[in-house]
């Protein structure tokens, strides 16, 4: 545990950096102007010159690593590039192997069109959108997508990660997975959740909290994500607390980075909002998360489309005011509860109403965040409490931004009765849900698995991928047939899939695997995979393979995809693994 003591020791350290002398009389007045957004904190890089920020969103705003884009061979994609004021030209795209893949073939997109752009997030004058064209021959995949330029005379190249899925065909029955809460760099995965000065030896080898060793660090999430890989979904939503954002000054700067790092695991696309977790403005340290947020992912909010089979909005349910989302920079948050503001509220309300104009019939449309509106603490937090009454009373008067006796007084009964959605506009939001025929509404947060049916909205809170989830850590996977949602639980009630066997995080087994028996580089001529099903119920399962080049046969499952690249042979396997049993497939060259 010698890594462990000195991860302590590195937190510790950064706990005791100096604060700047007007953070610490006030760290509410840090921030300088009330403006009710981002604001205009001073940088960490003003007094820690020797710290460095790798930003991820540069000239690419669309599409990115957090808000991707699935498309259809021979289907044109509109991307949109900030140009940051020069005068672009000459424009070259294309879409470049993962760093999942053993492949390394690239893929022109040939440019039909460049025009002046907007965009709903992103506060720029010189926006352009360029559409391209999926060529058919593009085999179905994921991408990272490169863009180059000349601007000002001078070459310019950007690149997103995972940002573009090719695929086939739009499938009319689909899947997709829910995550939250992963919390990585979070001390409650030490030991007992219900203990906060416990230690657990199992849970911290789970955890390998900043352990040195890659393949040890996060090792909780690590398994998660190769679960949802072998699930292989359509697409994977992730809704907040992705980090832990809470513990000692300076921490965003390397918990966003390290974030960013893990979830690049996942190789299927992946759309994500922020938690509350993510979004702390620690003012008294010079860091505000949604900065880091714009930076490391993009837009607060957005929407997307699988086809015409879906539309989905994932919206930032931690919508406040930076006074309100403002801490001490250690363990101290006033506000973590949810809000969404009018104009948010309005831009969600207005994206519905024009999905609304071209959708068909037997599309599905699905909302999510953070925070699940149906749980309110007006309604929640007991009305005969009169500390509850004088703080309604308080926020009644002012609460954008609320005064820090309001602020203070609302951390009190946070600690005594949690927060869920705390703020404004839960109502409203579920009216425009409801006036727009929306599906379902997904959320985390509670760490726990609730599934709940009201006026013809199906609301689901999933447990977390952190190990303080209840009745266990896990995920939750959707089922799509005929525009309707046709599965959603592992077992009721409203219970997510295990990402460990029987819930048990302490034996660290994983609720299903596959072990290949040589490297899955595409050296082999032959391979073996042992794929194990340790749930209750049978799994189908996705199995990649990268072989020597050649023609090859499976002993089990069937070849859905089957192609020649760089001189190797890249396929995919399905197959569908009876419960608690292990199969073993077999793969040669004809």
């Amino acid at each position: 545990m010698n890594w462990l003591k000195k991860g302590f020791v590195f937190l510790l350290v950064f706990s005791l950096l100096p604060l700047s002398a007007q953070a610490l009389d006030n760290p509410f007045s840090a921030s300088g102007d009330r403006d009710g957004g981002i604001g205009n904190s001073t940088h960490y890089l003003d007094e820690f010159p020797n710290i460095s920020l790798d930003e991820k969103v540069n000239q690419i705003i669309y599409p990115l690593f957090a808000t991707p884009a699935i498309k259809k061979k021979g289907e044109q994609l509109t991307l949109k590039i900030d140009t940051q004021g020069k005068e672009a030209g000459s424009w070259n795209v294309k879409l470049k192997q993962t760093n999942h893949s053993s492949l390394t073939s690239d893929y022109e997109l040939p440019v039909q069109s460049v025009q002046q752009g907007q965009s709903h997030w992103k506060d720029s004058s010189s926006i352009v959108e360029v559409t391209v064209l999926i060529p058919d021959g593009t085999p179905q995949k994921l991408y990272d997508l490169e863009v180059s330029y000349t601007g000002n005379g001078q070459r310019i190249t950007d690149e997103q990660p995972h940002s573009v899925k090719v695929i086939d065909e739009y499938k009319k029955d689909f899947t997709f997975l829910h995550l939250t809460d992963t919390h990585i760099g979070s001390p409650r995965n030490l030991g007992n959740p219900d203990d906060p000065a416990s230690f657990t030896p199992g849970r911290a080898n789970e955890t390998g909290m900043w352990n040195p060793n890659p393949k040890k660090r996060w090792l909780y999430l690590q398994k998660a994500i190769k679960e949802v890989n072998l699930k292989n979904p359509d697409f994977v939503v992730v809704t907040g607390d992705l980090m832990f954002g809470q513990l000692n000054p300076l921490e965003y700067i390397y918990e966003y980075e390290e974030t960013y790092k893990m979830l690049q695991k996942l190789n299927v696309p992946v759309y994500i909002v922020p938690g509350n977790h993510d979004y702390y403005a620690q003012d008294a340290t010079l860091t505000d998360g949604a900065k880091y947020w714009e930076k490391y992912f993009g837009p607060q909010y957005f929407s997307f489309d699988y086809g015409p089979y879906a539309h989905f909005i994932g919206y930032n349910s931690f919508d406040w005011h930076k006074i309100d989302r403002s801490g001490t920079g250690t363990v101290s948050v006033p506000t973590w509860g949810g809000q969404i503001r009018e104009k948010q509220l309005d831009w969600v309300k207005q994206d519905l109403q024009k999905n609304a104009q071209t959708a068909k019939p037997d599309q599905i449309r699905g909302l999510f965040s953070h925070h699940n509106p149906l749980w309110r603490d007006r309604e929640i937090w007991p009305q005969d409490d009169p500390e509850v009454q004088e703080y309604w009373k308080q926020y009644d008067e002012q609460h954008d931004p609320q005064r820090l006796n309001t602020l203070i007084l609302g951390e009190k009964l946070g600690i005594k009765y949690d927060q869920q959605w705390h703020g404004e506009n839960a109502e409203e939001l579920i009216d425009i849900m409801k006036a727009n025929d929306v599906t379902v509404s997904l959320h985390g947060h509670t760490h726990i698995d609730d599934a709940t049916k009201k006026d013809g909205i199906l609301y689901t809170t999933t447990t977390a991928i952190e190990l303080s989830g209840k009745p266990w850590v896990g995920f939750r996977d959707f089922s799509v047939q005929n525009g309707q949602i046709s599965s959603y639980n592992y077992e009721e009630p409203g219970h997510s899939i295990p990402v460990y066997q029987n819930g048990d995080t302490e034996g660290g087994t994983m609720s299903f695997d596959a072990a290949y028996q040589t490297a899955n580089d595409g050296s082999a001529a032959s391979q073996q995979v042992d794929i194990t099903n340790r749930l209750n119920k049978p799994l189908k399962v996705t199995i990649p393979l990268y072989m020597a080049g050649g023609n090859y046969t499976v002993s089990k499952g069937s070849i859905t995809q089957n192609y020649a690249s760089d001189g190797k042979q890249y396929l995919e396997v399905q197959i569908t693994i009876p419960a608690n049993s292990t199969e073993i497939m077999n793969v040669q060259k004809k």
